[in-house]
């Protein structure tokens, strides 16, 4: 056993340093994409997955801020208070966290995980689908410079195109090259370096490192060139330090506001947890407690809200690239949380000149993932009942917003639900002659 602990180790270490890698870039975007600033994305990659490392069930989830979550955080926070980044709309992240903390806990109490079965795939499918549209639309103006409201899909795409000839050419130029880099790294990249005779696992590795590579490149050349005085907005100064634990949210105002938002955030985060959790541990013939995982997603999300964070949940990229690189345990987890912690503590400095179309540029590769089209044609072939639902929620949530389409979603689950157990199949068994 401590053979085999030592090489676990050894394993949970390298993922840990991989997976922080991607972290700190991804953590500072899906803040941008919430309307908070940066470092609230850095916390929130700190005390979240130490408090679920110690309590989850999934030996390689990896919590922390993720992108649906973020944008319910941003259209919740847009709705209440108006102006993201005032210090009522910072409280209240840290509201909705507390919230969706204290609701994941009683849900955990009252031992209702499976219940949650109820949102069936193709639902959960075309919300997923339909959110990663409306987030890469949220990303236009920061890709081309050109101010834009927040808002559904027609409110910023029709308002892009009109206001086209208003593009800023330097902000697109480091958008575009970010995001060709970035989907370069992806597979064309690691078969580029296993042609040339690098083992499939270190080229696997300098790819997932691309992230952080593109960071640091564009914020040099930004820095370099000095491109904000030409216009280009970065992400500015980002203040030292590590989370001190505060408690003064617990007087801001906005708790029954924001309470159904909190609902609808810890139902998806738990959703989208649970369901990578089972896939990675069915990799390795492990089990998933879904009761266990509500409470530590609930204390996780209580410590991102004494840490002063936003929400988190159980990332999926994130959780695969952890998994991939050979996590064992959740020390990994607790590995990647102390070296986010060093880069909050010492280098976010380093991060001034970043651009914020970089950041914009991880979104939308990280999103585009979502989107399952294959799965969707698979659906419709199989079922037009479940095809439809998919069909309606992946448009609910772009062009009526993010809230209503789950809504609905949940609505058509239940429908779908409901329909199919009022009309079991039945077989009639006839009696054989001479028995």
């Amino acid at each position: 056993m401590q053979g085999s602990g030592a090489a676990h180790l050894s394993d949970d270490v390298l993922a840990g340093v991989i997976t922080a890698i991607l972290l700190v870039p991804q953590g500072m975007a899906y803040a941008m994409l919430a309307g908070l600033p940066p470092e609230m994305g850095l916390y929130a990659s700190i005390l979240p997955p130490i408090v679920y490392a110690l309590i989850g069930s999934s030996r390689t989830l990896a919590v922390g801020p993720v992108a649906v979550a973020a944008l319910m955080v941003a259209n919740a926070l847009s709705t209440h208070f108006g102006n993201e980044s005032s210090e009522a709309a910072l409280a209240g992240a840290m509201i909705l966290a507390a919230e969706t903390g204290a609701l994941l806990l009683l849900m955990g109490i009252f031992r209702v995980g499976t219940l949650v079965s109820f949102i069936s795939h193709p639902v959960l499918s075309g919300f997923t689908s339909g959110a990663a549209l409306l987030i890469v639309s949220s990303q236009l103006k920061h890709l081309s410079g050109i101010q834009l409201e927040r808002g559904d899909l027609f409110a910023t795409v029709i308002p892009f195109f009109q206001r086209i000839g208003d593009i800023h050419v330097p902000t697109l130029m480091f958008g575009l090259i970010s995001i060709l880099l970035l989907l370069l790294a992806r597979k064309p990249m690691a078969r580029f370096l296993v042609a040339r005779g690098i083992p499939h696992s270190t080229a696997a590795i300098i790819g997932r490192m691309a992230p952080l590579v593109i960071v640091i490149g564009s914020t040099v050349v930004a820095g370099v060139s000095q491109a904000e005085g030409y216009g280009l907005s970065v992400v500015g100064a980002i203040p030292g330090g590590l989370p001190v634990p505060d408690l003064d949210f617990l007087s801001a105002e906005g708790w029954v506001a924001l309470l159904p938002s909190a609902v609808l955030i810890a139902l998806v985060g738990y959703v989208e947890s649970v369901s990578v959790a089972k896939v990675l541990a069915a990799r390795r013939r492990q089990k998933i407690d879904a009761n266990r995982e509500l409470t530590a997603l609930g204390m996780s999300n209580i410590a991102a809200a004494v840490g002063g964070a936003m929400p988190v949940a159980g990332g999926f990229s994130r959780s695969v690239v952890n998994f991939d690189a050979g996590a064992r345990t959740q020390f990994a987890a607790i590995v990647t949380a102390t070296l986010v912690a060093v880069v909050a503590a010492f280098f976010t400095d380093w991060f001034y000149y970043l651009p914020n179309a970089v950041l914009a540029a991880i979104i939308v590769v990280a999103v585009v993932q979502l989107v399952d089209i294959s799965g969707a044609v698979a659906i419709w072939r199989y079922d037009r009942a479940d095809g439809i639902a998919l069909l309606a929620t992946g448009l609910a949530v772009p062009f009526l917003g993010i809230e209503s389409g789950l809504l609905i979603g949940i609505g058509l689950s239940l429908v779908l639900y409901l329909w199919r157990t009022s009309q079991p199949h039945m077989a009639i068994l006839g009696r054989v002659p001479d028995t």
